[in-house]
């Protein structure tokens, strides 16, 4: 039984499909080949173009800003500047400049003495360490 269940199990060749025909390709009229190729070359140039003179634009934009910005910071400034020194003014001119020089030398004479006071201890330092 084993042999005719084997026989059984084989089946017929499976059959080839019938070849298709090539389908038949339309006639296009043949360009130049070096058109396509020019216009592709000239399109390539004017992108790679318009990239860099984008790029120029923005940086001509950025710089007007830039120094319109500068300008308005300066004036800013300047008035700035102006009214602080106004402020300054005014608190100086209640300094009488007698009073100052009088104050400042007062200063300039007490650091003379505390100076001079150093000296000469260090100098009874010295000669008290060479004595002994």
């Amino acid at each position: 039984m084993a042999t005719q269940q084997k026989a059984t199990a084989r089946k017929a060749p499976a059959k080839k499909a019938p070849a298709k025909k090539a389908a038949a390709r339309k006639a296009t009229p043949k360009k130049s080949a070096d058109f396509p190729v020019k216009q592709s070359a000239e399109k390539a140039v004017n992108i790679y173009l318009g990239v860099i003179g984008k790029g120029i634009d923005t940086i001509q934009e950025n710089m007007e800003s830039t120094r319109k910005e500068n300008d308005k910071r300066m004036k800013d400034l300047e008035k700035r500047g102006a009214k602080f020194r106004k402020e300054l003014s005014k608190r100086f001119d209640k300094f009488e400049v007698s009073d100052v020089v009088d104050d400042t030398k007062a200063q300039f004479e007490k650091i003379q003495d505390q100076v001079e006071e150093a000296v000469d201890n260090v100098k009874e330092k010295l000669s008290s360490s060479k004595a002994a």
